[in-house]
This record gives structure tokens, sequence and C-alpha cells, in this order.
């Protein structure tokens, strides 16, 4: 009797995705561009993905893993250690407590709830690093960064979603 191939939504692989997909742009923000202060207007892809998943798909993007992958951006882009796992952690947390206000809801309500965790991400982490930095930080470039992170999630939400149809139904 001949085997069957497992459904793609059965097994690790599928499960893992999530993880993958965000720890992949995780890299990709990383990727030194040639523009100056390129890395504190740049979208935050790592942010959009995390919002994502923790909607869609939330028992496969567990606490730990946003922890290690905050992590790894921090060491590669040089931040503040700990600042970019409190953002997902933080992320995480507060839409798991309104995720049921997201599911089936249009996209222009899902889009509204990023632009408000957008905003107050960046508004965390500049508040932070001005702590840090024990000077109040110009806030264009958090403000730009998040515009752009803003103006980018459609396009990102939709590449999402045709992985998790391709790859996880």
């Amino acid at each position: 009797m001949p085997v069957t191939p497992a459904a793609p939504s059965q097994g690790l692989v599928p499960k893992l995705i999530p993880i993958i997909s965000t720890s992949g742009l995780a890299m990709l923000e990383a990727v030194p561009v040639a523009l100056p202060d390129y890395a504190v207007i740049a979208p935050d892809l790592v942010l959009m993905s995390t919002f994502h998943w923790c909607i869609y798909r939330p028992g496969h993007m567990p606490y730990l893993a946003l922890f290690g992958i905050g992590l790894f951006v921090d060491f590669i882009t040089a931040g503040p250690v700990g600042l970019t796992s409190l953002v997902l952690l933080l992320l995480r947390w507060t839409v798991l407590k309104r995720r049921r206000d997201f599911v089936g809801r249009a996209f222009p309500f899902i889009w509204g709830g990023f632009t408000i965790a957008a905003g107050a991400a960046n508004a965390l982490r500049w508040g932070i690093g001005s702590v840090l930095a024990w000077q109040v930080l110009d806030p264009r470039g958090f403000v730009f960064q998040t515009a752009l992170t803003v103006a980018c999630y459609p396009i990102m939400t939709l590449l999402f979603a045709r992985v998790q149809r391709a790859l996880m139904s």
C-alpha cells in the first residue's frame, strides 16, 4: 500500500512557520543598507510578523520564542539588550488579551489595532532609549518608523496570509 504524504498542516514544520518567518525577518532587518540612519527608520518587520501570527496562530508563537527572537534582534542591531524582547512579549500579551476582538473582523479594524500597537511599541522604545541615553531622544525617527511600519503592514499581512494558506491550512 503506497504511503500518502502528510497534509501541509500536519507535522512540526507548519507549526514552526511563524517562528521561522519572524526569525527570517529579524535577519533581514539586520542586513546593512547604505543609507544614513536606515536602521532607525526601517519598517519593523518583526513587529508586523509578531502581531499577525499572534492573532492567527497564537499557539505557534510562544513567549519563549519571542524572547529569543527579541534578544537576537538586539544583539545583531546593537540595540539595548532585552528591549525588543520586552516589546514583543508585551505585544503578544496584549494581542492575546484582545484577540477575540480581532478574529473575524475586517482588515481595516485589524490595521487600526496594529497602528495602535506599533505606536505604543515605538513610544516604549523611545522612552526607554531616552532613559538609557540620559537625554530626550529625537522622536522623529521613531515617528517615521512607526508610520512606515503601519504603511507596510497591509503588504506584509498579505504575504503572511499566503504563507498561512499554502503551508499551514
